[in-house]
């Protein structure tokens, strides 16, 4: 079994491992500005363009097999995308953006693997909750290519993400809505019934990239939400730490990630302990509540990959299945 590679030994290490293993995936700001891709206000969702970047870069520099297969994501950010990660490439094999695009993709790569698996309990309808430049319902060998799926997000970034598919000549799937909610008007159980969704169904949702911008009773809204779907129904999601669960290097470089987040206006809102977010999911009404361990994604994804990609220690994995 190979050696997971979390925390480096010396202490200054460890604080400068945490902060910049967690800065490119919690906030985008200063990333995409270097990037170009910085946005207005009232337009696309930033995060969403750079993530959809970080997946890109692992189709051209990381060795095979690679842990998620998305070739789709060169094709949504523009025809020379493979150019330009290829010319910024001392940057690109940086050890943060390194963390940051392990982290990105194996999220996703994750969020399959669950689904294929809820597939044998039937599920019948697949929700991506902040689906940005999400490619799953557009990759033909994918396990959501029959389900009735659902893709919610902002009205400005989902129009954004019909422009560039439309740019790409990449055609809709029929399988496939598009429900734009803005919650501040509109909650998501609305959203969804207006354009369709059964809640006597049972249903996959995946929710990646959106938690920690959220208050702990935003999160535990739609937890909640999920928790009433028929038995079958699953949410799989990513999280990060509380000060609880980080040594007291961990804790140093969380306070110099909260500094730039304070500065960007972007702070972590929800922060959890994962035995006891279990523990709170499993009161809400989930019968099998897992964690998705630093040490289980390395046995499963990279202990035998020889590009140098590590796993991010501050952000975590979890699913809850009613």
């Amino acid at each position: 079994m190979g050696t997971v590679p979390i925390t480096p030994i010396r202490s200054v290490e460890t604080v400068s491992f945490y902060a910049d293993a967690a800065l490119p995936i919690i906030c985008y700001n200063s990333l995409y500005k270097e990037l170009g891709l910085d946005m207005e206000p009232g337009k696309h969702s930033y995060m969403a363009e750079g993530t959809a970047l970080l997946r890109a870069a692992h189709q051209v520099l990381d060795a095979d097999p690679k842990i998620l297969e998305d070739p789709l994501a060169l094709t949504l950010l523009g025809a020379n995308t493979q150019e330009l990660v290829e010319a910024d490439l001392e940057r690109q094999q940086s050890v943060y953006l390194r963390n940051a695009r392990t982290f990105a993709v194996m999220r996703s790569r994750y969020v399959d693997d669950e689904l294929s698996a809820a597939l044998e309990r039937e599920v019948k309808q697949y929700v991506i909750l902040g689906a940005g430049l999400d490619t799953t319902p557009y990759r033909a060998s994918h396990a959501s290519h029959e389900l009735a799926t659902f893709e919610v997000d902002h009205p400005d970034t989902q129009r954004w993400k019909l422009e560039k598919l439309d740019q790409a000549g990449i055609r809709i799937p029929a399988n496939l809505r598009h429900v734009a909610i803005d919650f501040e008007e509109q909650s998501l159980a609305e959203g969804l019934a207006a354009s369709g969704f059964d809640t006597d169904v049972p249903s996959f949702f995946s929710w990646l990239g959106v938690t920690y911008y959220l208050t702990p009773d935003s999160v535990f809204d739609t937890f909640r939400f999920v928790s009433k779907m028929p038995p079958a129904s699953q949410i799989t999601f990513d999280f990060t730490l509380a000060d609880s669960e980080l040594d007291a290097a961990g804790l140093e470089g969380y306070a110099m990630v909260a500094r730039h987040l304070e500065k960007h206006g972007e702070p972590w809102l929800a922060r959890f302990a994962p035995g006891k977010l279990a523990e709170d999911l499993r009161a809400l009404g989930f019968g099998e509540v897992s964690y998705f361990s630093q040490e289980m994604a390395w046995e499963r994804y990279l202990k035998d990959r020889t590009d140098g990609l590590s796993l991010n220690p501050m952000m975590q994995l979890m699913s809850a299945i009613v």
